[in-house]
């Protein structure tokens, strides 16, 4: 006998992402700076990015990296850099992953407790690209937490 499972949980669409992408690019263009913005899914998956025009090309991959990690561990993505700054042996493991970033400017999306995806945000200061993922989570109605 096969049962059949399932389970429902609440997910980030591509439309909340495109409104929380405008709302960080509207945040870095008023604080005058040129960045990169990504959401993505709880799963990594991304499901809006956007470049402002003289966003370093670097940087939409820098902003991926940041989402992931914080949707990965559900922490923001400064998180492990500034809990290990002793620790330099996981700190150099951590850096040599391909989808991890662990400077400030990734945030997880959460909701009820859950994290449903994480914003990346990247191209200018750390605390310029933070301000600019909470300018994505304000959108949603959410805060950083």
């Amino acid at each position: 006998m096969s049962e059949n499972l399932s389970v429902s949980r609440p997910s980030l669409d591509y439309r909340a992402a495109l409104k929380a992408a405008a709302a960080a690019a509207e945040q870095a263009e008023k604080l005058g700076v040129n960045v990169s913005i990504a959401l993505v899914a709880r799963s990594g998956q991304p499901l809006a990015q956007l470049s402002l025009n003289d966003a370093p090309p670097q940087t939409a991959l820098l902003a991926l990296r940041k989402a992931r990690t914080s949707a990965g561990f559900k922490v923001p993505s400064h998180f492990f850099r500034d809990k290990n700054s002793e620790d330099v042996h996981l700190l150099a493991a951590l850096d040599t992953h391909p989808d991890l970033l662990m400077l400030g400017g990734g945030l997880p999306i959460m909701l009820d407790g859950e994290c449903i995806g994480a914003v990346g945000v990247s191209g200018a200061s750390q605390a310029e690209d933070v301000a600019c993922a909470e300018a994505a989570l304000a959108a949603l109605g959410l805060k950083a937490g």
